[in-house]
């Protein structure tokens, strides 16, 4: 799925009338960088083991509401969960909105999502860890892992981490498919640019899944559950599964000529690295608040992840925005925005089912504003 950048305008405005509340205040402001494209292939059903985490109390946040910024979303026509902390507070925690409308199940704070390439935060903060451990390093070639790559002695892992691979991608299908297909196909469609050069692709994180998996001697899931999921207590997350039931998993739906249908996903299994992982609102918050503390990958690896790779303000799965860090996914109808100030002390996440929020990242901006102007 190739992806665009977007840039929210709300910060101009904000920064020229709310002067004063910006140096009184720590709290920083957002500019969302991106919007992606989805593909409109169809579902396959095929086996994939689903890596469950370990049964333990799950978190969920508490209810709470906020007039203000309960109003604003309903007005956007929000259909989702949103979660906002601030200095360790929760200013909302809602949902909007059917999760399945068919059956008419309400979004839920317990409801879970796809998240779409927001989850390339997480396969980056798996490939950091692994260099904290001594285990790889970002400047390693990539023909280190996969010998036959193309131009493999050039690429690195940090490449592979900003974009700036040079990578042409592949074509996502309709049908299953292993991760080992899917790194033929990115070998055979080889490079279209100069190593360097800014080129959003979901290839670039399918190879680092895969050299995850090759590093680790793990599956990239059961590598993700142990090191990642685990210690951060996220107990509502997992990976795309076909052989059984999910619970509490919201259905995607997008408008189209003024109805709301329910939208096609692709093949999971093509999103390998890029788009397999669903999760709730109060569990990536987790995610954000584990990384941030330090219980998943120390400050130096977290300056790396943090430092954009090139012009695109894109570091290592989060875009680095003037005062936030965010990540951005779409999938089919699913919609979600992941950002958190530089302080650590507040955490925006939207995750949506519909499409109707023209730009979440406008609206992640708004909330921002709101929450300078509360002081």
């Amino acid at each position: 799925m190739k992806k665009r950048i977007l840039i929210g305008s709300g910060i101009l405005l904000l920064a020229i009338g709310c002067l004063l509340v910006w140096r009184s205040h720590p709290l920083e402001l957002h500019a969302n960088k991106r919007q992606e494209s989805t593909s409109e292939t169809t579902i396959n059903a095929t086996k994939k083991t689903d890596v469950k985490p370990e049964k333990k109390a799950a978190i969920v946040l508490p209810a709470t509401e906020n007039k203000e910024l309960d109003n604003f979303l309903v007005d956007q026509h929000f259909s989702g969960t949103a979660l906002v902390v601030r200095k360790g507070k929760v200013i909302l925690n809602q949902s909007y909105g059917l999760a399945d409308q068919e059956k008419q199940i309400k979004n839920t704070p317990t409801t879970r999502y796809y998240i779409g390439s927001a989850q390339k935060a997480i396969i980056a903060t798996a490939i950091l860890q692994l260099e904290q451990a001594g285990k790889l390093k970002l400047e390693d070639p990539i023909i280190k892992y996969l010998k036959d790559f193309p131009n493999g002695q050039q690429i690195t892992l940090k490449n592979l981490l900003n974009h700036t691979s040079g990578l042409a991608g592949r074509t996502e299908g309709s049908k299953a498919i292993l991760p080992e297909q899917i790194i033929q196909e990115i070998e055979a469609a080889g490079s279209d640019s100069a190593i360097g050069t800014w080129h959003y692709s979901d290839s670039n994180y399918a190879v680092l899944a895969y050299i995850l998996q090759q590093v680790s001697k793990q599956k990239a899931q059961e590598y993700i559950q142990e090191h990642i999921f685990k210690p951060a207590n996220m107990q509502n997350t997992g990976f795309y599964q076909s052989d059984e039931a999910m619970t509490d998993l919201a259905e995607s739906y997008k408008e189209k000529n003024g109805r709301i249908e329910k939208a096609q996903l692709p093949n999971l299994t093509q999103l390998f690295g890029a788009g397999d992982i669903y999760t709730t609102a109060t569990d990536f918050y987790l995610f954000d608040q584990a990384l941030m503390q330090g219980k998943l990958i120390d400050e130096v690896e977290k300056n790396k992840m943090m430092t954009a790779g090139s012009s695109s303000t894109y570091g290592m799965g989060f875009y680095v925005n003037p005062g936030s860090y965010s990540s951005h996914g779409v999938l089919g109808g699913f919609n979600t925005i992941n950002t958190f100030t530089h302080t650590g002390l507040t955490f925006i996440i939207l995750l949506a089912n519909t499409n109707q929020v023209q730009s979440l990242g406008q609206t992640a901006d708004h909330i921002y504003e709101v929450l300078n102007q509360m002081g």
